[in-house]
């Protein structure tokens, strides 16, 4: 039995380490003919700051910056399965997004573990506060979230809407202007 594994890839990992943070988070892997590798698009909707501060929030985006287009970014990545080939930062709406497009042919992602038993893809999720979708079953558990998909399903979605304590958090849309003006 192969096993892939899944988590909120590092980047994730590095946003949520600061005072960065993000409304919704969406997973799409999209497996070739014969499921022995992929593409994966992960996409982050609303990315913000939890800093009242103005100096702190330019710090927080300048960190972002960092994290995003850093050659480190690139490495974790291909440590967890992931061969990067693409990576955005926009603005759209007045919100602040994100994503990265990669290919993968054996994800070994830390702690959630996306298998095959009798003939699904099964993925299990701690259980917490925000909210699941995807485009397979779901599950909710006292304990885990549980999304099931055929195993012949080539695509598998995912979205996790993060419900924070109603701490407020600030746009950085000023800092990526500034950041898009000198760089695009």
């Amino acid at each position: 039995m192969k096993k892939i594994i899944i988590i909120p890839i590092i980047f994730t990992l590095l946003l949520l380490q600061g005072c960065l943070t993000y409304k919704s988070i969406e997973y799409r892997l999209v497996y070739n003919e014969n499921f022995d590798h992929g593409e994966i698009t992960v996409h982050y909707n609303d990315i913000q700051s939890s800093e009242e501060e103005a100096v702190k929030q330019e710090k927080d985006f300048n960190d972002l910056i960092d994290l995003l287009f850093g050659d480190d970014f690139l490495l974790d990545n291909v440590d967890e399965g992931i061969y990067v080939k693409d990576r955005k930062l926009w603005k759209e709406n007045g919100i602040l997004k994100a994503n990265f497009n990669g290919i993968f042919k054996e994800l070994k992602l830390d702690d959630s573990e996306l298998k095959i038993e009798n003939d699904e893809r099964i993925l299990v999720l701690k259980r917490d506060n925000d909210t699941y979708e995807c485009n397979g079953k779901l599950l909710h558990t006292e304990k885990n979230v549980i999304m099931v998909w055929p195993k012949e399903q080539r695509e598998l979605y995912w979205k996790q809407t993060i419900h924070s304590d109603d701490d407020p958090t600030f746009s950085l849309i000023t800092y990526y202007e500034k950041w898009a003006k000198n760089n695009h």
